[in-house]
Parts: C-alpha cells; sequence; structure tokens
C-alpha cells in the first residue's frame, strides 16, 4: 500500500468515526449498491433490500465505530447487512422459520462461503418440494432448472412437444410459488443453471 492511499485510509476511517459527513457519504456510496446485491441475494426483494442496507448505514451513522482498517469497516457491513437479511427473513410471514435458523447460526466465514450455504439450503428445500410435484411436472421442472437442459432437449429426451415442456414448466413453477417463499423461489432461479 503506498503512503498516499494508507493516508486517505487513515483519514477515511477518521472522518467516519467523528461523524464527518463528508467521508460517511463517501463510504455510503463506495458500498450501498454492492450490499443492496448482496442482501438482495438473502432475502430476494429489491425493496426490501434497499431499506435494509440504509438502516445498516443509519447505524453506522448514529454510533459510529472506530474501524482500524477498510477491511475491518467492509467486513463489519456485509456481517451487519447479512444479519440484518437474516432478521427480516425470519420476520417474513411466508417465511421458513427453519431455513432462517440454519442461516443465522452460519455466523462467520467469507461472502462466497455464506451464499454456497445458502445455495446448498435452497437446493435442498427445492429437491423436496420437486419430489412432490406430479411426477411429469416434477421431472421436466428437475431437467430444466437443475440439469440445465434446453426446452427441445427434453422435449426431444422424453417424446413430447415443446409446448408440453413449456407447459409444465409452468405449472411446476407456479405449484413451487404456492408452496415456498418468494425468497427461496428467487434464490432457486437466480442459482440455477436454467434463467
Amino acid at each position: 500500500m503506498s503512503q498516499e492511499s494508507s493516508y486517505n485510509e487513515y483519514q477515511l476511517l477518521r472522518g467516519l468515526a467523528s461523524a464527518d459527513t463528508f467521508h460517511y457519504s463517501h463510504i455510503f456510496k463506495a458500498y450501498y449498491s454492492a450490499l443492496c446485491l448482496y442482501a438482495e441475494k438473502i432475502i430476494g426483494e429489491p425493496g426490501h433490500a434497499e431499506d435494509i442496507v440504509q438502516d445498516v448505514f443509519e447505524r453506522l451513522w448514529q454510533k459510529p465505530y472506530a474501524f482500524e482498517t477498510v477491511r475491518h469497516l467492509k467486513d463489519y457491513l456485509y456481517k451487519a447487512t447479512r444479519n440484518a437479511a437474516l432478521n427480516f427473513l425470519k420476520g417474513a410471514q411466508h417465511s421458513k422459520e427453519r431455513q432462517a435458523k440454519f442461516l443465522h447460526e452460519q455466523e462467520d466465514g467469507d461472502t462466497g462461503e455464506d451464499l454456497d450455504i445458502i445455495r446448498m439450503e435452497v437446493f435442498r428445500v427445492i429437491y423436496r418440494e420437486i419430489n412432490n410435484l406430479p411426477e411429469k411436472c416434477g421431472e421436466i421442472v428437475r431437467m430444466s432448472y437443475i440439469e440445465g437442459l434446453k426446452n427441445e432437449q427434453i422435449a426431444e429426451i422424453l417424446s413430447i412437444s415443446l409446448q408440453t415442456v413449456k407447459n409444465q414448466k409452468t405449472r411446476g413453477l407456479k405449484l413451487l410459488r404456492m408452496r415456498l417463499s418468494p425468497a427461496v423461489i428467487t434464490l432457486f432461479l437466480l442459482f440455477s443453471h436454467h434463467s
């Protein structure tokens, strides 16, 4: 790290600790979009994700911390956003309490590991529900979204029409949406091979 960047980091963190508006604004602009995307991946709702991140920054403004490094600040922002998003899921009317508890227990680890944990939990729940779908419907949903096959490939393998594949996929997603929370469905579509 150069002497100049080291000095800028020191000034930034000192400014934040003393609730300096200029430095706070700089941090807000630097991290807001990425934190919104992170929160959205956890809860699956952009509007609520923005509210969550704004609350995190509001708490930071009301009670500034003395961070030792920018990395320390970044870790704090991601952990605070993650915890707030998981608390939101816990309180959501259609959320599965067990899922939120499972995620909440994974306190440490970096962002990549966190997303892997979320992905595994989402697919575990989805696999169970796909198995409960009508046989042909479940088979088509699995081939499309989990195995990543195109509609044409599925139609050829199962010897059915392309329109039947599309209809069964639509029906399958409709049934899954009735049985699962919007957050789980959104994450499933985000993580699946087929978009």
